[in-house]
């Protein structure tokens, strides 16, 4: 009977360890589901990240666009800000579809999922706000969702299910700014070239905002027109201030060869050049401290007729010039006071015709590119150029 007795127990003992190992398996089959599962959604997460940086910064290119020229120019022009939305939408779906999650499918933006408003680039918290002016807007929001609401649905588990958990919500955020502190150019980079061209600021600020619009750039054929576009253009030359406030600037140059200025204007300045005349090929608008710098250039009121032929050349591109608050004496004599650069679209060139009629069309554009120097220390520079890059 005792033996009976222990045989029992010892076969009792042993279906309770076989059922605790049983549970002890079931446990950590259950930990190891969740550990892939955990895996995948740390993968779904980074794709979805990397959908969000990529369509901030694509969408916040509509910042640059004209249209926000437009804005930028009439303080007012809600109508020009509606379509700057709908860019900055469009463009960050576009390349929001060509990023996939895990290489299953494409992801969209949900229709709320693009925001455009200003963000202090400075703060670490700072959150998008739209109650600022909108000619300040500076930044484009993403979310993108994989949520049981969202156009993606949620993130099926594969595991997990088996413990009654079979999707998981995970999402993405992005902000891209167009930071436009500017203090300066690097002219040895990729950028629009120089033309050794300088309006006098108030005076391009003038027409910038009050100017006519006889022309249109059509970016799909990458062509001036003749329809209104909503952007002012400015008039470099003929102008109907004294002279002085335009001009044709020596840079690099002992004299203004038509040679060597017509090279300059068809090919811009090259970095050698600014070189020799401001001793290099990166120029200031700001010191180390943000304050306002300045330099002087000599040059030519006027713009020669007989360099139509290189202006004209340049029709429809994007190109940088400079302006003056101050010009010394007149004539070949003249020496202009530079405080700034612009960037603009050449959009129709006569200088070979009746004075009345004498001009050269500049539609001002906001511009991007490596050479660009920006610095927290210095303003705004209210769209003139600036760089893009993610803040979020």
């Amino acid at each position: 009977m005792s033996y009976s007795l222990r045989s029992e127990n010892r076969n009792r003992k042993r279906g309770v360890v076989m059922a605790m190992v049983a549970m002890t398996m079931i446990v950590l089959i259950g930990f190891g589901a969740l550990t892939i599962d955990l895996g995948y959604m740390y993968n779904v997460r980074a794709d979805l990240q990397n959908a969000a940086d990529a369509a901030a910064l694509t969408g916040v290119s509509a910042l640059t666009s004209d249209l926000m020229t437009n804005v930028r120019s009439n303080r007012n022009d809600t109508a020009s800000l509606v379509l700057v939305k709908k860019l900055a939408i469009r463009r960050a779906q576009q390349i929001a579809l060509q990023n996939s999650t895990l290489g299953l499918d494409s992801t969209q933006i949900g229709t709320d999922g693009v925001r455009v408003g200003w963000i202090d680039v400075e703060s670490g918290d700072s959150l998008l706000r739209t109650d600022v002016p909108i000619s300040q807007f500076n930044a484009v929001a993403v979310r993108i969702d994989r949520t049981s609401g969202s156009v993606n649905g949620p993130v099926s588990l594969f595991f997990a299910s088996v413990l009654g958990f079979k999707n998981v919500d995970v999402s993405a955020y992005a902000v891209a700014s167009f930071d436009d502190r500017l203090i300066g150019v690097n002219t040895a980079s990729d950028c629009a070239g120089f033309l050794p061209v300088t309006m006098d600021i108030n005076q391009y600020t003038q027409q910038m905002a009050t100017g006519g619009d006889l022309f249109g750039f059509d970016e799909t054929i990458e062509s001036v027109t003749t329809a209104a576009d909503g952007t002012n253009e400015v008039i470099a030359f003929p102008n109907e201030q004294a002279p002085g406030n335009f001009g044709l600037l020596n840079i690099g140059l002992a004299n203004q060869s038509l040679t060597a200025l017509a090279g300059q204007v068809e090919d811009g300045v090259t970095p050698e050049d600014f070189d020799l005349e401001t001793g290099s090929s990166e120029i200031y608008f700001f010191d180390s401290d943000g304050q306002p710098t300045s330099f002087s250039i000599t040059g030519n009121p006027g713009l020669k007729a007989s360099l139509e032929g290189s202006f004209d050349t340049l029709v429809g591109k994007v190109v940088a010039l400079f302006v003056h608050d101050s010009v010394v004496d007149s004539g070949s004599g003249a020496t202009y006071n530079i405080v700034g650069v612009r960037w603009v679209r050449v959009m129709d060139v006569r200088l070979q015709t009746a004075n009345a009629n004498r001009g050269l069309w500049l539609q001002p554009v906001a511009y991007t590119c490596d050479g660009v120097i920006v610095d927290d220390d210095a303003p705004s520079s209210a769209g003139v150029a600036g760089k893009i890059m993610l803040v979020r």
